[in-house]
């Protein structure tokens, strides 16, 4: 084959393949989502290992007599009045005695699994003179905590209540025949205004009287001597008298629906008391008693930090009347 052939050949071979079809690649937009899906899937995957093992707190379980309102992976606790924990299970214990509720606390929230924590369920409460928790009709009950100081631990005892925050003053007890219409909270009042309140009601050991113990707020302290006398303030006194007629009186507003306490002290007034001081409560006042009108200088508050009810006072054997 000649030379000139042999360039003519490749010539038109050139020009053949210059003119064949050539293909062209185009990205395809759905071809990203199969790329994406099994991303998302892993990281997906990455998140819920970083909140259950690495960012979250620990597991605690609280022991209750009943954990009426309470639901799996659906009730809360709260502290401060946020969500720091979810229920994650309800277990009966100890032969059906108690209910171990099984809670995760957030990472944030890890602090509160302390000994000393006091964890009690909120439900809604409506009783005579006290309404609470009204706000669980609708999101539900759920368990609050106040927490502790003490080693960590995951196992703990729940109250019935909420641990009662006494603020500064004097405690003293109250001896009674019937506990007529007193409960907790139930005011204590000299010459009509609230000195302080009743901080909780309970049969002595003997079932021989009811117990009423009651805080006096520090300022009115020294109103309170160990001659004052005390009555039951609750309901409404009603007097027939020959030139006056029908005379009707209460308290206060707060006495006719939650009951309440009245007390009086002498001119001739005997020394202050302190905690754990003992009176006898009487049905009603001696008319004497509310004309008694004592020259007695008030104390001031002392920025005290509240504290929190540990025990009952002790009923001793000396009763002021």
């Amino acid at each position: 084959m000649s030379e000139a052939t042999a360039v003519l050949k490749k010539r038109v071979m050139n020009e053949a393949i210059h003119h064949l079809p050539k293909a062209k690649i185009q990205k395809d937009a759905l071809s990203w989502f199969f790329w994406a899906l099994p991303i998302a899937a892993a990281g997906l995957c990455a998140w819920f290992i970083l909140k259950d093992f690495v960012f979250a707190g620990p597991t605690i379980t609280v022991y209750f007599q009943d954990a009426q309102g309470l639901q799996e992976e659906n009730s809360v606790i709260k502290y401060r009045g946020i969500q720091v924990g979810q229920v994650r299970s309800l277990k009966l214990a100890e032969k059906g005695q108690t209910v171990a509720v099984q809670i995760k606390l957030d990472h944030s929230a890890a602090d509160l699994a302390r000994n000393g924590s006091v964890f009690w369920i909120v439900r809604p409460r409506l009783s005579v003179g006290a309404v609470s928790g009204l706000q669980t009709i609708v999101s539900g009950s759920y368990v609050a905590v106040q927490p502790g100081t003490g080693p960590e631990t995951n196992v703990f005892m729940g109250v019935a209540e909420a641990p009662v925050v006494v603020p500064p003053g004097v405690q003293i007890t109250l001896l009674a025949n019937d506990m007529d219409s007193l409960e907790a909270q139930s005011g204590i009042f000299y010459r009509g205004v609230q000195v302080g309140e009743v901080t909780g009601v309970h049969l002595d050991q003997n079932a021989e009287f009811v117990v009423v113990e009651a805080l006096i707020r520090q300022q009115y302290a020294p109103l309170v001597r160990a001659n004052s006398q005390f009555w039951n303030a609750g309901g409404i006194n009603a007097h027939v008298g020959l030139f006056t007629g029908l005379q009707i009186s209460a308290e206060s507003a707060s006495t006719l629906v939650s009951g309440g306490i009245s007390f009086a002290t002498p001119e001739k007034y005997g020394p202050a008391v302190t905690n754990g001081s003992i009176f006898f409560l009487n049905e009603k006042p001696d008319p004497k008693w509310q004309s008694w009108s004592p020259t007695i200088p008030l104390g001031e508050v002392m920025p005290e930090a509240p504290k929190i009810k540990s025990s009952m006072p002790q009923i001793g054997p000396q009763i002021s009347q």
